[in-house]
């Protein structure tokens, strides 16, 4: 018996008659798609896929043998087969990535492809995957109405679908999907790059928002810290000016004493205010060189002995003839000097010590200031080294604070690659520790250089 594939796809209403499953034609077609079985469960996602939906097997056979050298944009095609609408609908779970569906219309019942149609595309949501309609029945599924009310892309006869039009469709159907996917791959690209914008916006938009909040609270720190000792300033400038000669030449001094001590607040506050400026803005520029921290130290404690000497405190160093090297800028390294041990004399009791210690501690030096104040609670600890931090403990001999001075010391320190961090209990005082590099070979030569 001699069939051609025109009749194999013939399903109209009067059949021609099956073909014998004895006869070698049929035979030969099991033959060939056991071998193309095989080769199915070998393939890759790097094939399109095609899902096959249709209830009479010589359909598959000859849909797999038409195709099964075809060829698109350098892909062959990956075949699946089912035999119902509801096997279709769990192999197209499986293979959400399918790119085009031959679906028949009758099957288990008379509209079950336009029900998995309808499931396809509201149920799974999924409109990338052409569908073409190809019934042997037109009757139960005309084609002007099939066309308005489902999502399908094209609808073809089975009488029609020669070889050459299974090819012709099949080509425009991928041709439609591919530029589709394309279209998508572009859609999710640009929707994460706007994503990716928003996103970086957003923490653009948090730190300006951090930036003016800083700023109105620099602006609030400076109009309460700088009223005060200008008031004072105003004040006693003016007992002199208009008053001059009822005062005693001691108590002129007192006053130019008094000034003397507000303008140096104000100073002190306007000069941190610009350091935190220059830190957070990336203006700190550093220059590093070998630094002997003994001699720096030496020099802060001499610029400090009057300040202690007020309260009565003892400052303790022992001097050695070590050198001490670490690879840092010297101006940072003495302003965090500077602001560590001006603190320890600042919360320091009355008639207290202070101890500063330098140690090697092998690819680190390690300088400490431990004084004998009330010490640090928890909830003090963890703000210690925030901007505009105010501590439960307060200066005792009525000195002024901005609450920037270990903020500066912290970005300092680090933006010299070395530590910082503070030991402390209550009643027990506080040590305050930091560590800078020691050179190496690596970063003399950077210096040369």
């Amino acid at each position: 018996m001699n069939l051609d594939r025109d009749e194999l796809f013939y399903d109209g209403d009067e059949p021609p008659p099956a073909p014998n499953k004895n006869d070698q034609l049929n035979d030969d077609l099991d033959d060939l798609f056991a071998q193309e079985d095989t080769t199915i469960s070998t393939v890759t996602d790097e094939r399109w896929k095609v899902l096959i939906v249709d209830d009479e097997e010589d359909i598959h056979q000859i849909t797999h043998f038409v195709l099964d050298d075809y060829v698109y944009q350098g892909k062959r095609l990956w075949l699946l087969s089912a035999y119902s609408a509801e096997e279709a609908k769990m192999l197209f779970q499986q293979h959400a990535d399918t790119a085009l569906i031959l679906l028949d219309v009758v099957m288990e019942t008379n509209d079950a492809g336009l029900k998995l149609v309808k499931y396809i595309r509201e149920v799974e949501q999924n409109h990338f995957v052409r569908i073409i309609l190809r019934t042997g029945q037109p009757g139960y599924a005309p084609e002007k109405k099939v066309i308005l009310k489902y999502d399908i892309n094209d609808y073809k006869n089975k009488t029609e679908l020669t070889d050459q039009k299974l090819f012709t469709v099949i080509t425009a159907s991928l041709r439609s999907y591919s530029d589709i996917m394309t279209i998508e791959s572009y859609r999710q690209n640009l929707e994460e790059k706007v994503a990716a914008r928003t996103i970086e916006l957003q923490e653009k938009n948090q730190v300006l928002l951090r930036l003016n909040q800083d700023k109105n609270e620099f602006l609030g720190i400076a109009a309460h810290d700088l009223k005060n000792p200008l008031a004072s300033i105003q004040s006693l400038a003016n007992l002199i000016r208009t008053s001059f000669d009822d005062f005693a030449r001691d108590k002129v001094i007192d006053f130019a004493r008094m000034i003397e001590i507000s303008s140096q607040r104000m100073f002190e506050l306007i000069k941190n205010l610009l350091d935190v400026n220059a830190i957070e803005s990336g203006k700190t520029n550093l220059s590093f060189n070998e630094l002997d921290m003994n001699h720096l130290i030496q020099r802060q404690l001499e610029n400090h002995l009057n300040a202690a000497h007020n309260k009565n405190l003892h400052l303790h160093f022992r001097e050695t003839t070590d050198k001490f090297i670490v690879w840092a800028d010297k101006s940072a390294t003495m302003q965090v000097l500077d602001n560590l041990i001006s603190n320890s004399i600042k919360y320091s009791p009355k008639g207290k010590n202070v101890y500063l210690r330098v140690s090697d501690h092998g690819n680190q030096i390690r300088f400490e200031v431990q004084d004998e104040g009330p010490g640090l609670a928890e909830k003090d600890r963890a703000k210690l080294f925030g901007k505009f931090a105010r501590l439960t403990p307060r200066p005792t001999g009525n000195e002024h604070s901005t609450g920037l001075g270990l903020f500066i010391v912290k970005k300092l320190v680090e933006s010299m690659e070395g530590k910082v961090w503070c030991e402390t209990e209550i009643g027990k005082g506080a040590t305050f520790m930091v560590e800078l590099p020691v050179p190496t070979q690596a970063n003399q030569l950077a210096n040369l250089n």
